[in-house]
């Protein structure tokens, strides 16, 4: 089997939180962060009320797609990985929304499709605080750093995590119920996954990429990673979060997704 053959066999055997329409050609493509779950997405998707297509997967390692074959830890091949995915559904124009790992992924996602189907196939991107920590200005001692902790104590490691990283509005059952669900991750597919995102650049994606960017960030963005990003992303802050918006004020995250996302969905006109 060819690795082309492999990579659409692994497309295949995503699980999928929530799927498009028969027939849908333009549809928003939703990636959930690293150790997270589809099902992250799906109160977001519900109050969207069939805005829009959708296609919801869980990457590989995570939750349903477990036990998809793959061994290709990396943003880049999780990103070719998501445009196969697309492409065995039949669609046209593709849309990405990816929260934390998963706007990386996105990224990669969409420069794949750029790549197969032409610049004009691509719709936007949007990043959900994907930028909390300031990928491709880290050096070695700092990624060093971060990364210890989960190889020591996963478990204890994630929990901190979290957090460090919630919104204190954020209701207490809420952040134990994301404490939990990501400490229950498989750290053996996890962790050399964060190995690669911590060393991701954004760079190629940022250069490539013609279509529009968009970020709905929380209000801890770091200042290198809103220096590199200024250029390159319009950049929209939701008052009184951090790095689950989607969770922390989900009435106005649904409300600045579909304002940056309806003007680039064609139709919608």
């Amino acid at each position: 089997m060819s690795a082309s053959q492999e990579l659409y066999q692994s497309a295949e055997q995503l699980h999928l939180a929530v799927a498009p329409p028969a027939g849908a050609t333009e549809v928003v493509l939703f990636l959930h962060g690293w150790s997270c779950r589809a099902s992250d997405w799906l109160s977001t998707i519900d109050a969207l009320e069939g805005r829009w297509p959708v296609l919801v997967p869980d990457l590989p390692g995570h939750d349903g797609s477990h036990g998809v074959a793959w061994d290709d830890w990396t943003i880049v091949g999780l990103g070719r990985l998501v445009s196969a995915l697309a492409e065995s559904k039949g669609i046209e124009r593709l849309h990405l929304v990816g929260h934390s790992m998963g706007g990386a992924v996105a990224l990669e996602a969409a420069r794949a499709w750029a790549e197969a189907h032409g610049q004009d196939a691509l719709g936007a991107v949007v990043l959900v605080d994907t930028f909390g920590l300031p990928y491709g200005d880290m050096d070695a001692d700092t990624i060093a750093s971060i990364e210890t902790p989960f190889h020591t104590d996963f478990v204890a490691a994630m929990h901190q995590l979290v957090d460090a990283t919630t919104a204190a509005a954020l209701p207490e059952e809420t952040r134990r119920w994301v404490r939990e669900r990501m400490a229950s991750a498989d750290p053996d597919k996890m962790l050399p996954l964060w190995a690669d995102l911590l060393r991701w650049t954004p760079t190629r994606a940022f250069a490539e990429l013609q279509c529009p960017i968009l970020a709905l960030n929380g209000e801890h963005i770091p200042e290198p990673a809103q220096q590199r990003c200024a250029e390159r992303v319009n950049t929209q802050v939701l008052p009184g979060t951090h790095h689950f918006p989607l969770f922390e004020a989900p009435q106005a995250f649904v409300r600045e997704l579909c304002a940056a996302l309806d003007p680039h969905f064609t139709s919608n006109g």
